[in-house]
């Protein structure tokens, strides 16, 4: 009786420290329905019906190049955050609640970078594509 007692609560222990986790977002959980992507050298295009947590994308491209990010994000509920990164810091960000095309330009100091893609509750879908200023 002792042993049940025992395997219960540790049971309830568990469930509430990955309760606080979840809360304090030290856990995310992450659901995508509908979530389609295609990715090539410059390019990722992404549709989903529901987006709920985050994704990393990786690109390529030569050090010292002036690089230009263009989107066009459709929110049709929820909101969107994209972040475009390299390996040791965070280039740009920005928060997407509606219908948003831009661009944004840097300077590339390294090969590798990511762009973060983060759904909250979100509908929709977005188009990336990185271009050299010289390549225009």
């Amino acid at each position: 009786m002792i042993d049940v007692f025992s395997d219960v609560i540790g049971f309830i222990i568990i469930v509430l420290i990955f309760a606080v986790l979840i809360k304090f977002r030290v856990i995310k959980i992450v659901s995508k329905n509908g979530y389609k992507y295609k990715q090539s050298n410059h390019k990722l295009t992404l549709a989903y019906k529901k987006f709920n947590g985050f994704d990393y994308y990786y690109f390529k491209f030569s050090q010292g190049r002036t690089m230009t990010l263009s989107y066009d994000v459709e929110v049709d509920e929820g909101e969107l955050i994209l972040e475009w990164r390299d390996r040791k810091q965070l280039l740009w960000q920005e928060v997407f609640t509606e219908n948003t095309q831009g661009s944004i330009t840097a300077q590339t100091q390294n090969r590798r970078y990511s762009v973060r893609i983060e759904g909250k509750h979100t509908k929709g879908g977005c188009r990336i594509q990185f271009t050299e200023k010289d390549s225009q």
